[in-house]
């Protein structure tokens, strides 16, 4: 796989921008603020605190999503991506190892000992039944014949 060059600096440097347009329109609809009160906006109810927050949402949604959507499309995103499973997953192995080390050092059971038992249970359960089964049968009245 070859390794594009994917210069990271230009994506941040967007998404600041997007930020900092989204946060100067926000502090804009905010110093609107009809609570502040002076006589201009003295009884009137037209301030809508959801209406203001959907137009921040949509304003932040717009201008950060160009940048986001590069970026998570970018090869040097999906490799490292990929890594980072490839790496959570080989993190996780070590770790149920370890685990499972520190229980049998402290004399407790480990999954694998559980797992054992839990199959021999239920292979204890499975002959029960078949016993059962057939003390079921051998236990049934014998039809009557027919002459």
């Amino acid at each position: 796989m070859s390794k594009e060059a994917f210069d990271y600096t230009e994506h941040y440097k967007k998404f600041y921008e997007a930020w900092e347009k989204t946060m100067s329109e926000a502090m804009d609809m905010w110093k609107k603020n009809p609570i502040a009160k002076n006589e201009a906006n003295a009884g009137k109810e037209d301030y809508d605190p959801i209406a203001q927050y959907k137009k921040f949402y949509e304003t932040w949604e717009k201008s950060s999503s160009e940048v986001l959507e590069k970026w998570v499309n970018s090869p040097l995103f999906a490799a490292n991506i990929g890594k980072a499973v490839e790496k959570s997953s080989e993190f996780k192995k070590y770790f149920d190892e370890a685990v499972e080390k520190t229980l049998k050092n402290m004399r407790f059971p480990t999954k694998g000992d559980i797992d054992r038992v839990l199959a021999s249970i239920n292979n204890l359960e499975a002959k029960v039944n078949d016993l059962l089964d057939k003390v079921d049968d051998y236990n049934k009245p014998a039809r009557p014949s027919k002459k």
